[in-house]
C-alpha cells in the first residue's frame, strides 16, 4: 500500500537501470594496441560484424558520427571516449569495451579542436534509443568514481573485467 511518502514500487522499478546484458567477454578488449581511431573502429567493428552485432554499414556510420559528434570525455581520473551510431546500424545492443596501450586522439565531446587523449572506449551499439541516456548517465557516473577508474585500468582478465562492469551495470 502506499501512503504517500514513497514512490510506488513499480515506478522505482522503472527507474534502475540494468545494462549489464550489453556487456560480453568477446567485446572487451584490454591493453590493445591501435594507432588511430580508424584502427580501432574498423577492428572492432569487423568482431562486432562476424558475430552479427551490427550490420556492414556500422564501421563507416560510428566514424562519420564521430566526426560530427565527438565523443572525448576527460575528468580527473581518465580521458575516454563512448562512440556510438544510429540503431540503424545495430542489430543487437551491445558496449564494446576497448582498454588502450596508448592513447588514441578523440576530439573533446562539443568541440572539434580540443583532443583528448583517450585511454579507455565505451562503443555502444543502443538498439533502443530511448536507452541511450540512462546508459550514457551510468557511464559518465562510472568514470567519475575513481574506484572504478583504478579497477578497469588495473584488470588484467578480460573474464574478471566483463563480471565487474556486468555488477557495476545492474547485473
Amino acid at each position: 500500500m502506499n501512503n504517500g511518502n514513497s514512490a510506488p514500487q513499480f515506478f522505482v522499478e522503472d527507474i534502475r537501470h540494468n545494462f549489464a546484458e550489453m556487456f560480453q567477454e568477446a567485446f572487451i578488449v584490454l591493453d590493445a594496441d591501435y594507432k588511430t581511431q580508424t584502427e580501432f573502429f574498423c577492428a572492432s567493428s569487423a568482431i562486432l560484424k562476424q558475430r552479427e552485432y551490427v550490420k556492414p554499414s556500422f564501421c563507416k556510420a560510428v566514424m562519420e558520427r564521430e566526426a560530427l559528434y565527438p565523443t572525448g570525455l576527460a575528468n580527473e581520473y581518465i580521458q575516454f571516449a563512448i562512440p556510438h551510431t544510429d540503431a540503424f546500424h545495430v542489430e543487437k545492443p551491445f558496449v564494446f569495451v576497448t582498454r588502450l596501450k596508448n592513447n588514441i586522439p578523440f576530439m573533446h565531446m562539443g568541440t572539434t579542436d580540443v583532443p583528448v587523449q583517450t585511454k579507455v572506449i565505451f562503443m555502444l551499439g543502443i538498439k533502443n534509443p530511448e536507452k541511450q541516456v540512462g546508459l550514457l548517465s551510468d557511464i559518465m557516473k562510472c568514470f567519475n568514481d575513481g574506484v572504478f577508474v583504478r579497477t578497469i585500468l588495473s584488470i588484467q582478465d578480460r573474464h574478471e573485467m566483463v563480471d565487474y562492469l556486468k555488477k557495476q551495470f545492474g547485473g
